[in-house]
């Protein structure tokens, strides 16, 4: 098989997308809002909602804000108009704060300027804008090659499948509440995928994985899709966070800046990626908290170069960057991207857009980091590197 530019798999995967039944294409939504980043997801019966597809709530990262959100999701390939927009407005029936429209198509000019200047305001998001959050995200695509991904069946599968079950399309109005098993509504129908509970816990997806083959995790549905084909009932979330990590996770800015710290200084190390990267980052992130990749890239190079030409051991296993020459820029990327930076993303430290090549900081864990944090984990960066070159 060839394998897929990055134009090719986005093309790939909007084709995908549209070849969904129409029940399987609202499966994989409610899971994408869990990427999106709504929180207490309420999704509806699938009909006779109102044209509200989900509810939930953006909150600031401390929680004293919380804005109410009505979500819509149209699966369309011309753009939406704006009669479309109007006709959601009256869905809110002043119930929210917020609108957010979702498609697979774009928005015509008419349906931006009322979306964005009508209270309460509407959100929208193109179809773009999904392909970019499923490339960032890697849904729908195997993880095995970053340079060129490829479509990923097993992942699509499972939506299908889990419309095909047996009264799984119940035509009702009422929606029901997440973690209210009680009431008129079924939430063992509202499930999110592995990758998806994975990214709400914010631990790599091996993990999940893991727990499921130690059988300290039990799906709520195993479909026939592969390694990805299993899912979970959303309002299980704080539970299995709670049962099996112990934690809920940093909700303050001190708390993000604790345990991005500790996370930062740990010596739990199998390559020197990590303080390699963090220098680096040292090095060159703006006042914004962002960073270009192909900076981090070069500083990234420059280092192992540096040990080469000085006669030191460059790296440990595989000739990742034992040869610091011979690595292509791309190659060197997909590796910063890969590893380490995946494990920063994994805990929301970092954040990564390969349309524009940046690696971002939390705003919430930037906005707390201070000066004396900075000159404090430079030494320890340092600290790292000697510890990791001399242990062996």
């Amino acid at each position: 098989m060839q394998p897929s530019s990055p134009a090719d798999i986005r093309h790939q995967l909007r084709a995908r997308l549209l070849e969904l039944p129409p029940r399987a294409f609202e499966l994989f939504a409610g899971d994408l809002l869990t990427f999106i980043g709504l929180r207490d997801v309420v999704v509806t019966r699938y009909s006779r909602d109102g044209g509200i597809d989900a509810t939930g709530r953006l909150e600031t990262s401390t929680e004293l804000v919380s804005i109410p959100t009505a979500v819509q999701v149209k699966r369309y390939q011309a753009n939406v108009q704006r009669a479309e927009i109007d006709r959601f407005i009256g869905a809110l029936h002043g119930q929210f704060a917020q609108g957010m429209f979702i498609t697979t198509s774009g928005f015509s000019p008419q349906a931006r300027q009322k979306a964005a200047t009508v209270l309460p305001r509407i959100t929208t998001i193109d179809g773009a804008q999904v392909l970019s959050l499923m490339l960032r995200y890697r849904l729908g695509i195997t993880a095995a090659d970053a340079i060129a991904p490829q479509l990923d069946e097993d992942y699509f599968g499972q939506f299908e499948a889990q419309a095909a079950r047996p009264g799984i399309v119940a035509e009702q109005g009422e929606p029901y509440r997440v973690g209210n098993s009680e009431s008129q509504g079924r939430p063992e129908d509202d499930l999110i995928s592995l990758r998806a509970l994975s990214h709400a816990l914010r631990v790599d997806v091996a993990v999940p994985r893991r727990w499921i083959e130690q059988e300290r995790l039990v799906p709520d549905q195993a479909v026939a899709a592969g390694r990805s084909g299993y899912l979970f009932r959303r309002d299980r979330i704080d539970a299995i966070r709670a049962e099996l990590l112990g934690a809920t996770g940093p909700l303050s800015p001190e708390e993000w800046r604790q345990e991005f710290l500790e996370f930062a200084r740990s010596r739990n190390l199998s390559k020197s990626y990590k303080p390699v990267l963090l220098n680096a980052l040292l090095d060159t992130v703006n006042r914004d908290g962002e960073a270009q990749l192909d900076t981090l890239a070069a500083r990234f190079r420059a280092f192992y170069l540096a040990r080469r030409q000085a006669g030191l051991m460059v790296e440990y296993g595989p000739p990742d960057v034992s040869d610091p020459h011979s690595v292509s820029d791309a190659r060197l990327q997909q590796l910063i991207v890969r590893n380490p930076l995946e494990r920063f993303r994994i805990k929301g430290f970092l954040s990564y857009s390969a349309a524009d090549g940046v690696v971002r900081f939390a705003p919430v864990l930037w906005n707390e980091l201070r000066a004396f944090d900075l000159l404090d984990l430079r030494r320890s960066v340092d600290e790292q590197l000697a510890y990791y070159y001399t242990r062996r």
